[in-house]
Parts: structure tokens; C-alpha cells; sequence
């Protein structure tokens, strides 16, 4: 499947599900290295797309991102995507919410969320430095965060973040800031429910499954580890409207992000959610 097949079917059904046929299957000592080699190919056709910063957001981001489904399922991965439909007719932009597994899903929430809106994510001031991924990066105009002071980055993304919605784009937060393998509500903060509030614009949860790559043991990165048995899941929920109280807003998007996670945990039988993923109790002005 190309990129505008798999465009297609994702508009029309808001689903996909890897075919058997394009799932590889690999000596386990080859994945890593090859999978490897296959993203050092996506950072750098991003790198030479991106010096053109207009062209790439436009034009090339998401078939870009495609190229990253393409590399787990040749790596012998197999990726299943729902509930994007619900994006069909909906009032966008929006802020999307997500929990944050891994550095797979910054490009592989690309070619699954451009189809239907303009976007771009809330992310660390640091990442625009970054060697080759820092023209990537700032290609993207995202909202951008210290991680030093709570209250300065609360303000900088009310401030900024508005003003990108205004100009008719889209918002991804990752909520938790540090990426986790196993989700905990106590590390999700509201500050997607926030934005969302003061830009007067709805809120839409996604639940991401990325542990196909796993954080290294000794260094984040450089030594992540593939996990082809580990199914890449996305689903989309429905979007929340803007007039819907702030703490209520953030109780369903970890209610969405919890129940599809422990879903997907009974179905493919490996921990998606820790221990002491406990959902707060309704507000009593959504009761």
C-alpha cells in the first residue's frame, strides 16, 4: 500500500489494519539494525523536504510520516489504527491529547491526523537545536516549552498555542512530558483541557500504543530497543466541545485513554497501563 491508498482508506473508514502481506518477518538480531536504517532514511528525506518549510508542511509531512508505518511493518511490526472517523465533520481545529510511549508515534501521528487537520505539537525549546532534526522541527512552528518552571510553560503554551489555533491549526499535547511505557493519570496534566478552554476550541483524546520501540536501558535513544511482537496501536476518540467544564473535559480524556488501554491490554496480552491507574472521581458539576 502507498501513501495515498492508505490516505484514502483512512478518511473513508477511519481505520487501518496492517495486511498480511506487508508485514515482514525477520531474524530477531536483524530487526534493530534495520529498523534503524529505515528511520536514518525517514529523518533524512525529512531533513532535505524540510528546507523548504512551507512545501513540507503542505505537501510532504505526511507521506513523510507514511514512511514510518511502512518501516515497522518491514521490520515485521504490525500496526492497527480506530475511531479516526470521528474526525469526519468535526469542528477543527482542535486540541488533540495523548498519552506518550515512545519517539515513534512524533511521526507516526503524521500521516494519521493531516488527512483531516493542520497541526503541529507542543514540544520541548530544546528539540529545535537538535542536529538534522532541529530544521525538522522548527519547520513545524510548534508551541514551544522550557520544562523548567510549571507556571512560564503554562503561559507560553495558553499564549502561543492560542494563537496557532486561531490561525486554524491544530494542537497535539502530550500531557505527561516525559515519555512511559505504562500510562499513569497522576503524571497527565490538564494543560491540553486548558488550552482547549482559552482558545474555545473542543478536545479530542488519543491513545497511542508505541512500544514497538522501547526506551534504552541506558540511554533513551541510542539504545532503544524494537519490539516487532508488540502490535503500534492509535485510536481516536470523540471530540469534546469547548463548553464542556474543564475538569470533565480532563476525566474523559483519561477515561478514553484508560479504557482503550486496557482493552488493548486484554487483547494482546502484554502491560499497557500501570499499576495504579486509577481514573479521579466525576466533578460534581458533571454528575
Amino acid at each position: 500500500m502507498d501513501w495515498p491508498a492508505f490516505e484514502r482508506q483512512l478518511t473513508e473508514t477511519g481505520a487501518y489494519e496492517t495486511p498480511p502481506g506487508n508485514r515482514a518477518r525477520l531474524p530477531r538480531f536483524l530487526e534493530k539494525r534495520l529498523f534503524r536504517l529505515r528511520m536514518a532514511r525517514v529523518y533524512y528525506h525529512a531533513w532535505r523536504a524540510s528546507a523548504d518549510p512551507e512545501a513540507y508542511v503542505s505537501r510532504l509531512w505526511a507521506p513523510n510520516g507514511y514512511e514510518v508505518v511502512q518501516a515497522v511493518e518491514r521490520t515485521g511490526g504490525r500496526i492497527a489504527v480506530e475511531g479516526f472517523g470521528n474526525l469526519r465533520g468535526a469542528n477543527l481545529p482542535a486540541v488533540f491529547v495523548s498519552n506518550h510511549v515512545s519517539s515513534l508515534e512524533t511521526y507516526l501521528v503524521a500521516p494519521l491526523l493531516l488527512p483531516f487537520t493542520t497541526y503541529t505539537y507542543v514540544l520541548k525549546k530544546s528539540l529545535v537545536k537538535y542536529p538534522v532534526l532541529g530544521r525538522v522541527i522548527r519547520a513545524l512552528d510548534p508551541v514551544p516549552v522550557g520544562r523548567k518552571s510549571p507556571m512560564e510553560d503554562l503561559r507560553d503554551v495558553l499564549q502561543h498555542g492560542t494563537e496557532t489555533l486561531r490561525r486554524g491549526r491544530s494542537v497535539v499535547v502530550f500531557p505527561q512530558g516525559t515519555r512511559q511505557r505504562l500510562f499513569d493519570p497522576a503524571a497527565f496534566n490538564s494543560i491540553g483541557a486548558k488550552l482547549a478552554r482559552r482558545a474555545g476550541v473542543p478536545v479530542v483524546p488519543l491513545c497511542l500504543a508505541t512500544d514497538f520501540l522501547r526506551i534504552g536501558q541506558w540511554q533513551r535513544d541510542l539504545f532503544a530497543t524494537v519490539h516487532p511482537e508488540s502490535t503500534v496501536r492509535a485510536a481516536c476518540g470523540e471530540p469534546i466541545p469547548p463548553d464542556v467544564p474543564q475538569a470533565e473535559v480532563q476525566r474523559r480524556c483519561l477515561g478514553f485513554i484508560t479504557s482503550t488501554l486496557a482493552r488493548w491490554e486484554a487483547l494482546d496480552g502484554r502491560p499497557m497501563l500501570a499499576p495504579a491507574a486509577l481514573l479521579p472521581p466525576a466533578p460534581a458539576d458533571a454528575r
